[in-house]
């Protein structure tokens, strides 16, 4: 989709869930869609 950003990496256990793809898609308004697994973008808000 073209979109650019960085993020925060964090170590946990082994056993930990991984939510880095999550969060980096969020930062650039995409969202997982689970039921036809596919992504989509956020709808934009207006800032006024």
């Amino acid at each position: 989709m073209r979109e650019i950003t960085v993020g925060r990496v964090i170590f946990g256990p082994d056993d930990a869930e991984p939510i880095l793809g999550v969060t980096a898609l969020e930062s650039v308004g995409i969202t997982i869609d689970p039921a036809t697994r596919t992504l989509k973008r956020l709808p934009a808000i207006p800032l006024k």
